[in-house]
């Protein structure tokens, strides 16, 4: 497994394909691939030819002849038209392609049994180009020269190496919050409630200050290279100033005296927690023009707009404990996903494997689909922006500069997958179902469209994840520190 699967030496093994004469060479090339040395006899390739003259003549309208397979209700049905003649009609090229077309049917299914326990599912590719499998057949009548090769590739589950003992893990963890820092946070979270419930008033006769809503224009370009930030630039862009949290530090102070209808470029290091990677830590600077600008004159807070503040509260003190409350059981799941993150992180940091290029792929191409979806529904980037994001040059940026990231899931998902079968953990059906229908209503939810066969199986891989971290919660030791200061 790991590093010994990318030195490890090719070594052919001669195996039969069930009853067929088809032998197949199973060659290991390392780094979770496969290649399949195919060979069909003759004899096999002569009977794929035989299918497609019997499959023309029946299908085609050849004048003179009326062919029907196994012989119809008149004598001449049973009798097929001369080799040469069925050809003509349909075309030496297309006839040949047929036949190869026709024997790759007959064989691939056998060459896939050698490795149909660990092959990875749509992951075979034929290596052999499809004009050099032609040449076999061609002759005046398209008969095979003599046995037939070509070779598929395809990838295969890794093999797993476990560097540590999985049932003793350990991790430890950091509070993302405690009773001070909930309470601070609820009282954020209640003053920017009420000051939602705000007047706004046009602002003529000063700059921008602390607490001002803006509309502006944005863009930013990268301060070392010069080239523009994907996902930035927005227009008519909306700001609270006074909200207890800007995801995008330096901003506001750049904006501090700004007027309406003023241009101004200010430099910003973009956040490590920023969504796309390859943007974090990054120079920029960023070019705002003010298009308008309001004073917000937010109101006292009474009882009688406590409802608006928080649904159902029936006062002010209601609206705050409400408020405390929910942010009390956010920190509660904020902790329970850190130590989920920390316990599958553990669990892949002692599962040594090579990882399938195919998976690391998609996960990755899954990735960055979530987070544009993710960035619409939050609103905080209009669909033009979210559409340039989406580009396949965006994508395949992520994948080359979010390898890592990429890799680290994909490990997590392999260390998983192997533990769910080391300690047969099992899902019943009915909470196979339940997961089935939960992800079938989250996409009908969003008016999203879906393949019925990756959903069902996304849905098990979720079950399976889920009841992998359950195991790990009930089996290893979890030391939770207080929050930082």
């Amino acid at each position: 497994a790991g590093a010994r699967a990318s030195v490890r030496a090719a070594r052919a093994v001669s195996v039969r394909a069930g009853v067929s004469e088809i032998t197949v060479e199973k060659v290991d090339l390392g780094d979770c691939k496969v290649r399949l040395d195919v060979t069909v006899p003759k004899s096999i390739a002569g009977a794929a030819r035989q299918e497609c003259l019997e499959g023309f003549a029946e299908k085609c309208s050849i004048p003179g002849f009326s062919y029907k397979k196994g012989g119809g209700r008149k004598k001449a049905d049973g009798k097929l038209p001369p080799a040469d003649v069925i050809i003509n009609f349909v075309g030496p090229t297309e006839f040949k392609q047929s036949c190869v077309e026709e024997m790759l049917q007959r064989s691939i299914p056998r060459a896939m049994e050698v490795v149909a326990s660990v092959a990875l599912q749509d992951s075979e590719r034929i290596d052999t180009p499809f004009a050099e499998m032609v040449k076999l057949f061609d002759n005046k009548l398209a008969e095979p020269s003599g046995d037939v090769s070509y070779s598929i590739t395809c990838e295969v589950v890794p093999t797993i190496n476990w560097k540590g003992d999985y049932r003793k893990l350990t991790v430890t963890v950091t509070a993302p919050g405690d009773d001070t820092t909930d309470a601070m946070e609820a009282e954020s979270l209640f003053n920017q409630q009420l000051r939602q419930l705000g007047t706004m008033r046009v602002v003529v006769d000063r700059g921008l200050e602390v607490g001002d809503q803006v509309v502006m224009d944005l863009d930013a370009v990268d301060s070392n290279t010069g080239d523009a930030i994907e996902g930035i630039k927005q227009e008519k862009f909306s700001l609270d100033t006074g909200a207890a949290k800007i995801n995008l530090p330096g901003l506001v102070d750049g904006l501090l005296g700004m007027k309406t209808g003023e241009t101004k470029t200010f430099p910003i290091t973009m956040p490590e927690d920023w969504p796309q990677a390859f943007i974090r830590g990054v120079q920029a600077n960023f070019t705002v023009t003010i298009r308008e600008l309001f004073d917000n004159e937010v109101p006292d807070a009474t009882d009688d707009i406590a409802e608006k503040i928080f649904p159902e509260a029936t006062s002010v003190e209601d609206a705050k404990a409400k408020i405390l409350q929910m942010q009390k059981e956010n920190t509660a799941a904020m902790l329970e996903r850190i130590t989920d993150e920390a316990l599958v992180d553990a669990l892949a940091d002692i599962c040594d494997a090579p990882l399938p290029g195919s998976i690391v792929e998609e996960t990755g191409r899954q990735m960055y689909s979530e987070q544009m979806l993710n960035m619409q529904m939050s609103g905080n980037m209009d669909m033009k922006t979210v559409e340039q994001l989406a580009s396949p040059e965006m994508v395949e940026k992520f994948l080359v500069e979010s390898k890592e990231e990429i890799e680290r899931v994909v490990r997590r998902t392999v260390a998983c997958e192997e533990l769910f079968r080391l300690e047969n953990i099992e899902v019943t059906e009915e909470e196979f179902k339940a997961e089935v229908v939960k992800a079938k209503e989250e996409f009908e939810r969003y008016g999203t469209e879906y393949d019925v066969q990756k959903l069902v199986e996304q849905a098990g891989e979720t079950i399976e994840a889920r009841k992998s971290l359950e195991w790990l919660r009930a089996n290893a030791e979890v030391v939770v520190n207080p929050p930082v200061a």
